[in-house]
Protein backbone atom coordinates (compact mmCIF):
# COMPACT_ATOMS: atom_id res chain seq x y z
CA UNK A 1 0.00 0.00 0.00
CA UNK A 2 2.65 2.57 1.06
CA UNK A 3 4.52 2.17 -2.38
CA UNK A 4 1.62 2.42 -4.38
CA UNK A 5 1.16 6.01 -2.63
CA UNK A 6 4.45 6.98 -3.35
CA UNK A 7 3.49 6.04 -6.89
CA UNK A 8 0.87 8.11 -6.61
CA UNK A 9 2.24 10.83 -5.40
CA UNK A 10 5.18 10.87 -7.83
CA UNK A 11 2.85 11.00 -10.73
CA UNK A 12 0.98 13.87 -9.24
CA UNK A 13 4.40 15.87 -9.20
CA UNK A 14 4.77 15.08 -12.56
CA UNK A 15 2.11 16.00 -13.86
CA UNK A 16 1.62 19.43 -12.15
CA UNK A 17 5.61 20.12 -13.34
CA UNK A 18 4.62 19.22 -16.86
CA UNK A 19 1.64 21.89 -17.20
CA UNK A 20 3.17 23.88 -15.62
CA UNK A 21 5.95 24.12 -18.26
CA UNK A 22 3.07 24.28 -21.12
CA UNK A 23 1.50 27.40 -19.04
CA UNK A 24 3.61 30.01 -20.72
CA UNK A 25 3.64 31.41 -24.33
CA UNK A 26 6.59 32.22 -25.92
CA UNK A 27 6.70 34.47 -29.30
CA UNK A 28 7.50 32.16 -32.29
CA UNK A 29 11.07 33.61 -32.98
CA UNK A 30 12.38 33.13 -28.97
CA UNK A 31 15.43 31.46 -28.72
CA UNK A 32 14.14 30.13 -25.27
CA UNK A 33 11.99 27.95 -26.61
CA UNK A 34 13.14 24.17 -26.43
CA UNK A 35 12.59 22.27 -29.52
CA UNK A 36 13.51 19.22 -30.90
CA UNK A 37 15.87 19.70 -34.14
CA UNK A 38 17.65 16.96 -35.97
CA UNK A 39 21.49 17.73 -36.20
CA UNK A 40 21.77 16.22 -39.69
CA UNK A 41 19.02 17.07 -42.47
CA UNK A 42 20.64 14.46 -45.08
CA UNK A 43 20.02 11.77 -42.37
CA UNK A 44 16.90 12.80 -41.24
CA UNK A 45 16.04 12.46 -45.60
CA UNK A 46 17.46 8.98 -45.73
CA UNK A 47 15.81 7.66 -42.70
CA UNK A 48 12.42 8.40 -44.62
CA UNK A 49 13.87 6.92 -47.97
CA UNK A 50 14.56 3.99 -45.62
CA UNK A 51 10.95 3.19 -44.51
CA UNK A 52 9.74 3.83 -47.78
CA UNK A 53 7.81 0.39 -48.62
CA UNK A 54 8.91 -1.91 -50.95
CA UNK A 55 7.21 -3.12 -53.90
CA UNK A 56 5.22 -5.75 -53.30
CA UNK A 57 5.90 -9.80 -54.68
CA UNK A 58 2.50 -10.88 -54.66
CA UNK A 59 1.53 -14.64 -54.00
CA UNK A 60 -0.22 -15.04 -57.77
CA UNK A 61 3.53 -13.10 -59.31
CA UNK A 62 5.30 -15.43 -61.20
CA UNK A 63 9.17 -15.61 -61.00
CA UNK A 64 8.97 -12.87 -64.35
CA UNK A 65 7.67 -10.44 -62.27
CA UNK A 66 10.36 -10.32 -59.41
CA UNK A 67 13.37 -10.61 -62.19
CA UNK A 68 11.32 -6.65 -63.32
CA UNK A 69 11.29 -5.69 -59.96
CA UNK A 70 14.73 -6.59 -59.34
CA UNK A 71 16.22 -5.00 -62.60
CA UNK A 72 14.79 -1.59 -61.81
CA UNK A 73 16.41 -1.74 -58.65
CA UNK A 74 19.32 -2.59 -60.64
CA UNK A 75 18.85 0.67 -62.61
CA UNK A 76 18.57 2.52 -59.73
CA UNK A 77 22.11 1.49 -58.62
CA UNK A 78 23.95 1.72 -62.03
CA UNK A 79 22.13 5.24 -61.97
CA UNK A 80 23.60 6.28 -58.99
CA UNK A 81 26.74 5.25 -59.62
CA UNK A 82 26.81 1.88 -58.21
CA UNK A 83 27.99 -1.08 -60.76
CA UNK A 84 26.15 -4.16 -61.35
CA UNK A 85 27.87 -7.59 -61.71
CA UNK A 86 26.67 -9.28 -64.83
CA UNK A 87 26.16 -13.11 -64.97
CA UNK A 88 23.47 -15.91 -64.38
CA UNK A 89 23.19 -14.24 -61.04
CA UNK A 90 24.04 -10.88 -61.32
CA UNK A 91 24.44 -8.68 -57.92
CA UNK A 92 25.80 -5.11 -56.76
CA UNK A 93 29.30 -4.57 -56.48
CA UNK A 94 31.04 -4.57 -53.27
CA UNK A 95 32.92 -1.30 -53.56
CA UNK A 96 31.55 1.55 -51.35
CA UNK A 97 30.20 3.69 -54.22
CA UNK A 98 27.70 0.29 -55.32
CA UNK A 99 27.02 -0.40 -51.50
CA UNK A 100 26.00 3.47 -50.91
CA UNK A 101 23.83 3.58 -54.16
CA UNK A 102 22.21 -0.10 -53.43
CA UNK A 103 21.29 1.37 -50.06
CA UNK A 104 19.53 4.25 -51.68
CA UNK A 105 17.45 2.16 -53.89
CA UNK A 106 17.10 -1.22 -51.14
CA UNK A 107 13.38 0.60 -51.32
CA UNK A 108 13.26 -0.40 -55.11
CA UNK A 109 13.93 -4.04 -54.24
CA UNK A 110 10.91 -6.26 -54.04
CA UNK A 111 9.32 -7.62 -50.83
CA UNK A 112 8.35 -11.18 -51.09
CA UNK A 113 3.82 -11.22 -49.21
CA UNK A 114 5.12 -13.45 -46.58
CA UNK A 115 7.55 -11.41 -45.19
CA UNK A 116 5.24 -8.15 -45.42
CA UNK A 117 3.03 -10.96 -43.38
CA UNK A 118 5.96 -11.61 -40.90
CA UNK A 119 6.46 -7.51 -40.22
CA UNK A 120 2.59 -6.51 -40.44
CA UNK A 121 0.37 -9.64 -39.28
CA UNK A 122 0.29 -9.92 -35.66
CA UNK A 123 -1.29 -13.68 -36.34
CA UNK A 124 1.61 -14.42 -38.26
CA UNK A 125 3.11 -17.15 -36.33
CA UNK A 126 0.02 -18.65 -35.54
CA UNK A 127 -1.24 -18.80 -39.28
CA UNK A 128 2.65 -20.41 -39.97
CA UNK A 129 2.28 -23.07 -37.51
CA UNK A 130 -1.26 -23.89 -39.02
CA UNK A 131 0.96 -23.98 -42.82
CA UNK A 132 3.23 -25.86 -41.20
CA UNK A 133 0.82 -28.31 -39.91
CA UNK A 134 -0.52 -28.61 -43.77
CA UNK A 135 2.73 -29.60 -44.68
CA UNK A 136 3.04 -32.00 -42.26
CA UNK A 137 -0.03 -33.86 -42.98
CA UNK A 138 1.11 -34.07 -46.27
CA UNK A 139 4.00 -36.52 -45.71
CA UNK A 140 6.79 -34.40 -44.73
CA UNK A 141 9.22 -34.09 -41.89
CA UNK A 142 9.02 -30.49 -41.03
CA UNK A 143 9.09 -27.99 -37.79
CA UNK A 144 8.04 -24.16 -37.58
CA UNK A 145 11.21 -22.36 -35.32
CA UNK A 146 14.19 -20.31 -36.02
CA UNK A 147 14.24 -16.58 -36.13
CA UNK A 148 13.08 -15.43 -37.73
CA UNK A 149 10.00 -18.05 -37.80
CA UNK A 150 10.04 -20.01 -40.79
CA UNK A 151 8.66 -23.77 -41.76
CA UNK A 152 11.68 -25.73 -41.82
CA UNK A 153 13.22 -29.03 -43.59
CA UNK A 154 15.74 -31.66 -43.04
CA UNK A 155 17.40 -31.16 -45.96
CA UNK A 156 17.05 -28.87 -49.23
CA UNK A 157 15.72 -32.19 -51.17
CA UNK A 158 13.27 -32.22 -49.22
CA UNK A 159 12.13 -28.67 -49.36
CA UNK A 160 12.38 -28.55 -53.12
CA UNK A 161 9.78 -31.40 -53.52
CA UNK A 162 7.38 -30.19 -50.94
CA UNK A 163 8.02 -26.75 -52.52
CA UNK A 164 4.69 -26.82 -54.12
CA UNK A 165 2.49 -28.57 -51.28
CA UNK A 166 3.96 -25.54 -48.97
CA UNK A 167 2.57 -22.87 -51.07
CA UNK A 168 -0.81 -24.41 -51.19
CA UNK A 169 -0.80 -24.58 -47.46
CA UNK A 170 0.57 -20.71 -46.83
CA UNK A 171 -1.96 -19.81 -49.15
CA UNK A 172 -5.25 -22.09 -47.30
CA UNK A 173 -3.61 -20.73 -43.94
CA UNK A 174 -3.36 -17.28 -44.71
CA UNK A 175 -6.32 -17.08 -47.24
CA UNK A 176 -7.19 -13.77 -45.75
CA UNK A 177 -4.43 -12.26 -46.87
CA UNK A 178 -3.68 -13.97 -49.81
CA UNK A 179 -7.33 -12.44 -51.02
CA UNK A 180 -6.33 -9.07 -50.22
CA UNK A 181 -3.09 -9.09 -51.62
CA UNK A 182 -3.94 -10.98 -55.10
CA UNK A 183 -6.90 -8.06 -55.33
CA UNK A 184 -4.51 -5.38 -55.16
CA UNK A 185 -4.05 -4.74 -51.87
CA UNK A 186 -0.94 -4.32 -49.66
Amino acid sequence: MRKRTLWVAVGSILSVLLLAGCGESTPAGSSDVASLQTANPAAAASASADSQEHPLRRPDDGPEVFERYVQVYFKCVVDKGGTVTQGEKPDVGGDAKSKAASAECWHLYPEDWLDRERRTNPEYADLLRAAGACVKAKGYHVTVGGDPLAIMYDNNADANKAYDDEQECLRTAFQASVAKYNKGGS
